[in-house]
C-alpha cells in the first residue's frame, strides 16, 4: 500500500490531475447510467403518453360537440312536512323534541344501522342538520341533532 502512495506522490502534477479528471468522469458516467438514464427514459415515456392522450382527447371533441345539449328538467320532489313523530320505529325511538324558531333539537335512541336512515328522512323533509352528536346509551346510541329548516322557500 505504501508503494502505491509513494508512486502517486512521485507522479507529475498534470498526471495526477488527469487521473482525477478521468476518475470523476467515469464516476459521473456510472451515476448517470444507473440513476439518471432510467428516470430520463421514464420521463420520455410519460411525455409520449401525454401527447398521445392529448391527441386522443382532441379527436373526441368534434364528436362530443355534435351531441345536442338538452338537459332534462328534473322533477322536483314534493317535500313532506317535518314531524318528530316520523322518527319512531325501525330501530329508532324519539326521546326528546325541543322546537325553536328556525328548527329545533331532536334526541333519538337508535341502533347503528338505523342512523343513516334518520339523515335521509331529514333530507326528504327539507331539514338541515346544523350539528349532531352520537353517544352510547345502554344498548343503543343516543343521537342528538340540532335541526334548521328554511320556511321562507
Amino acid at each position: 500500500m505504501d508503494t502505491l502512495l509513494e508512486r502517486w506522490c512521485e507522479n507529475r502534477p498534470w498526471h495526477r490531475v488527469l487521473c482525477w479528471c478521468l476518475s470523476i468522469l467515469f464516476a459521473g458516467l456510472a451515476g448517470w447510467s444507473t440513476l439518471l438514464r432510467p428516470v430520463d427514459r421514464l420521463c420520455a415515456e410519460l411525455q409520449r403518453q401525454l401527447m398521445q392522450d392529448a391527441r386522443a382527447n382532441a379527436s373526441l371533441w368534434p364528436a362530443a360537440s355534435k351531441i345536442p345539449f338538452n338537459p332534462e328538467p328534473r322533477e322536483l320532489q314534493k317535500m313532506q312536512p317535518f314531524s318528530p313523530l316520523d322518527f319512531q320505529g325501525n330501530g329508532v325511538k324519539l326521546v326528546h323534541w325541543k322546537p325553536s324558531q328556525r328548527g329545533g333539537e331532536l334526541t333519538l335512541d337508535a341502533e347503528w344501522p338505523a342512523i343513516p336512515t334518520v339523515f335521509s328522512l331529514l333530507a326528504q323533509r327539507d331539514v338541515q342538520v346544523a350539528a349532531f352528536a352520537i353517544a352510547p346509551q345502554d344498548a343503543l346510541l343516543r343521537l342528538r341533532l340540532e335541526l334548521e329548516s328554511d320556511h321562507e322557500k
